[in-house]
């Protein structure tokens, strides 16, 4: 029994911070969503790394060919402030879901699902602070 209440007792605070991780990673993602859909850059320092890699496939409205967009984390930023200061998303409503596919100490993956498209995410711990730092998405595919 004591060698139960043990491992119970070494297991909790484990756990416990295992939550904590899994929220703060929600919370980057969250953060990345939102600087978009609420117009708050100053999200995106909150939660993507100076380092950030990201790239993006867009298929075209005909659905006939599909473009490579790379960006960084000031081009990032930059996008946070504009892309929807005419409403292309209502951010009450706007698609934020969010998976965590794996998670170790210091990196973890990830996945949104936002209006714009899929987005997977390779996120880094740094001084106790989860941070986006590559992403990967692309555009809705289109139904045949």
């Amino acid at each position: 029994m004591k060698a139960i209440l043990a491992a119970l007792f070494l297991l909790v605070p484990s756990l416990a911070l295992a939550d904590a991780d899994e929220d703060a990673i929600r919370q980057a993602i969250l953060n990345y969503a939102n600087s978009v859909y609420e117009v708050k850059p100053e999200l995106v320092e909150e939660s993507v790394h100076t380092h950030l890699h990201k790239v993006g496939y867009m298929t075209s409205q005909d659905g006939k060919s599909t473009r490579e967009l790379w960006m960084n984390f000031h081009e990032l930023s930059n996008l946070a402030a504009n892309l929807n200061k005419e409403g292309m998303f209502d951010p009450d409503t706007a698609r934020r879901d969010i998976k965590i596919l794996d998670r170790l100490d210091r990196i973890a993956m990830a996945r949104l699902d936002a209006e714009w498209g899929i987005d997977f995410f390779h996120l880094v711990k740094i001084d106790e602070t989860w941070k986006i730092m590559n992403v990967v998405w692309q555009s809705y595919p289109k139904e045949k």
